[in-house]
């Protein structure tokens, strides 16, 4: 994953710490999985068709803060603090404070303490990781709940961080040609959703949240098998990360791994018999 790391203050050595810790054993993936799924799942695609955030309504989105807090804290196999601070990382007490910009709201119990900032823009599939103590000399006045934001002068020359426009996974629907996206979400079925989707976006990974958004929660691992058997047809072959030799052949064809809930279609010469064991 690709970074842009900043060194922390070398007189702050929690500070060093939290920042060695999170840098390390793959956790800004991690962190980057935690931030897809808690955006999906605010999005809610399975039971609203919705793809996109600016979907959501204003009540739901005020929630997103706690879920990212969430699944990262489960991602990273942290423990959730029940009052005050969010968690600790190597002992040492840190707040998880996410915004889709960069309006990070300090709480009073957040004062002195180390903050994790996490921002992310789903339309470029990336985001942005840093740690930040929270001294009120680098804070704004609070707001009417007692909550400050991070001044622009004080406070953000001493964010620290650690991935700047990193990517994370993509937003299927959301970053599709609008016109393709019309073209699969005009179908009147999920079934004919899906199978548009894998006739027309080719070599590209389709998760199973975006497989539930298009199939509206009715069975999407059958729609997509059946999506499978119907396009073979038209000489195109869908795989899913979830079979061995789908794998096998995703490596033959020069295509990338697949996750074992994501499917891929393409029109590459298959090896593979028209329908082999798995379907």
């Amino acid at each position: 994953m690709n970074s842009s790391i900043s060194t922390p203050d070398t007189s702050d050595t929690d500070l060093i710490k939290v920042s060695k810790w999170l840098s390390a054993n793959a956790r800004p993936e991690k962190i980057g999985l935690a931030l897809r799924r808690a955006i999906d799942w605010v999005i809610d695609g399975a039971r609203t068709q919705r793809y996109d955030l600016k979907q959501v309504e204003q009540s739901e989105k005020l929630y997103l803060g706690n879920r990212v807090e969430h699944e990262i804290i489960h991602e990273l196999n942290l423990v959730k603090k029940p009052q005050g601070i969010d968690t600790t990382i190597c002992d040492i007490p840190v707040d998880i404070k996410f915004s889709i910009g960069s309006s990070w709201m300090i709480p009073p119990e957040g004062i002195n303490y180390i903050c994790m900032l996490i921002s992310a823009n789903d339309y470029k599939s990336q985001f942005s990781l840093g740690i930040f103590r929270a001294y009120e000399e680098y804070l704004n006045k609070p707001n009417r709940d007692m909550k400050r934001s991070i001044s622009k002068t004080n406070g953000m020359p001493n964010i620290h961080w650690l991935l700047n426009n990193a990517p994370f996974p993509d937003n299927f629907l959301l970053n599709l040609n609008p016109e393709i996206r019309k073209e699969i979400l005009s179908q009147k079925s999920g079934q004919a959703r899906v199978t548009q989707a894998f006739r027309l976006v080719l070599e590209k990974p389709i998760s199973a949240v975006t497989l539930d958004t298009l199939a509206v929660q009715r069975d999407p691992s059958k729609r997509a098998r059946d999506a499978r058997k119907q396009l073979i047809s038209e000489g195109i072959q869908v795989l899913c990360g979830r079979w061995k030799s789908d794998l096998e052949e995703l490596e033959k064809l020069n295509l990338p791994t697949l996750q074992q809930d994501q499917w891929l279609s393409t029109r590459r010469k298959s090896s593979l018999p028209p329908l082999h064991q798995n379907d």
